[in-house]
């Protein structure tokens, strides 16, 4: 897609966010996602307004990062390995796929190497399916207590992926995924849990609808991926 046109949806995009959430009474964050993007592409949303960038894969982040202005912060979203946990630490501002304890004992482990406290989301894997990472409904309360006591780690909200069903379809997990949301933030981490990051460019309307404040967007802001 041409800078021009990436330009363009970057602001539509922004406006509608902006009427939503003075309709909702709530902030929504933009994430722009940014896999297969050239730095060109990403740095004309970024042109444009956009203040966050999430990036899927841990050596494209490595490696398409130091390119990027230094106007947005830059997220991690994808899944993350344990052996390259050292590629996003401490580079990310916000990574949102802790999916497990492994994970984020090994984000804690680099953290500490590099005297930081970094930020992290925990992914659930709310409708329970077998291609997709995150902690199950049934099991994200017990995990949050041993999580918590975990050095060097901030925990800053939930993400999720919600089903690639008929967009209604979806609603029961979003509404679903909010609930989790507010039961961690009032019983196990307070304030500093702040962003449910739930919502990409085919169901982030639905999404914000049933308590999102944060999506991830890459096909409605940088076109179909090559």
């Amino acid at each position: 897609m041409e800078t021009d046109e990436i330009v363009k949806n970057t602001e539509n995009i922004l406006k509608r966010l902006q009427k939503r959430s003075a309709e909702l009474g709530r902030d929504i964050c933009l994430v722009g996602a940014t896999k297969t993007r050239t730095a060109e592409e990403i740095n004309a949303a970024i042109s444009a307004g956009l203040k966050m960038v999430g990036e899927n894969r841990p050596q494209e982040f490595r490696d398409k990062f130091p390119l990027i202005s230094p106007d947005a912060e830059k997220h991690f979203i994808g899944h993350l390995q344990e052996n390259k946990v050292k590629y996003v630490v401490g580079k990310a501002s916000l990574i949102h796929s802790c999916d497990g304890l492994p994970l984020a004992y090994e984000i804690s482990r680099q953290a500490k190497k590099l005297g930081v406290v970094q930020d992290v989301l925990i992914e659930v894997n709310i409708a329970g399916e077998a291609d997709k990472h995150g902690f199950l409904t049934d099991e994200v309360f017990n995990a949050a207590q041993k999580l918590k006591s975990i050095e060097n780690l901030r925990f800053r909200g939930l993400m999720t992926v919600l089903p690639h069903v008929e967009t209604e379809a979806a609603r029961p997990f979003a509404l679903h995924a909010q609930d989790i949301f507010v039961k961690l933030k009032e019983k196990v981490f307070g304030d500093d849990f702040k962003y449910l990051s739930m919502g990409m460019s085919e169901d982030y309307e639905l999404a914000i609808d049933c308590g999102s404040n944060m999506v991830r967007l890459g096909r409605a802001i940088f076109g179909e991926r090559n």
